[in-house]
């Protein structure tokens, strides 16, 4: 599986995008074109999520494998983070990445690093477990994480963020976050320099995940 510059994605990405990526039954023959032009067969949406998705970091990747919870559904509907149940093909899966194939396709390609930015932010907040605080809101499965997801908390409150719905909220503001990071890092540096090092220094850090496997 190939990035958009044509290298091949980390065995990380490639392994969590085997097991935990899947295309809604009938959903390619529910949109519109030109998105449905975008797909030549059916595993070809899990390929582009794959190259939209290779910016993040190996290590991010292979944390998320470890964790039962945890997919990314392609659908013909709105993208959106679904933190609870969700059946899909007769399964009860936990916590799922909705991600819109329009959006995928071009109509909105950061808002599938956004979805994907919640499911990242409840898993290293808490594992995907129903209650529990997600890293933006200053959780973490292991205390680097917890340390660094209550800095993020604070950022937030300096009211920084990128944009309005970056402001909004913190669970918006990792998310946004993220997203800008991996596609538009010089704004990013730019409206909010002290999240962008946050990112540097955390999850693109390979130190941030020493202690994580050491577990």
């Amino acid at each position: 599986m190939l990035d958009s510059a044509g290298r091949p994605i980390c065995d990380a990405a490639a392994d969590w995008l085997r097991a935990r990526a899947r295309l809604m039954p009938g959903a390619l023959g529910e949109i519109a074109e030109p998105a449905r032009g975008e797909y030549a067969h059916e595993w070809a949406p899990v390929q582009l999520l794959g190259r939209r998705m290779a910016c993040l970091p190996p290590e991010l990747w292979a944390a998320l494998l470890r964790w039962e919870s945890g997919y990314a559904i392609l659908v013909s509907g709105a993208s959106r983070y679904e933190p609870g149940q969700f059946d899909f093909r007769g399964r009860s899966l936990r916590g799922v990445a909705l991600i819109s194939l329009e959006d995928l396709a071009g109509k909105a390609p950061g808002s599938a690093l956004h979805v994907m930015a919640h499911l990242v932010d409840h898993h290293l907040g808490c594992g995907g477990e129903a209650q529990g605080a997600w890293l933006s809101e200053g959780g973490g499965m292991v205390p680097a994480w917890r340390e660094a997801g209550q800095r993020l908390a604070r950022l937030f409150e300096l009211g920084y963020g990128l944009d309005e719905a970056a402001r909004s909220s913190k669970r918006e503001y990792f998310a946004q976050s993220l997203a800008a990071y991996c596609r538009e890092r010089r704004a990013l540096n730019v409206a909010d320099p002290q999240i962008a090092k946050w990112f540097r220094t955390t999850l693109w850090s390979p130190r941030f995940w020493v202690r994580e496997r050491a577990r």
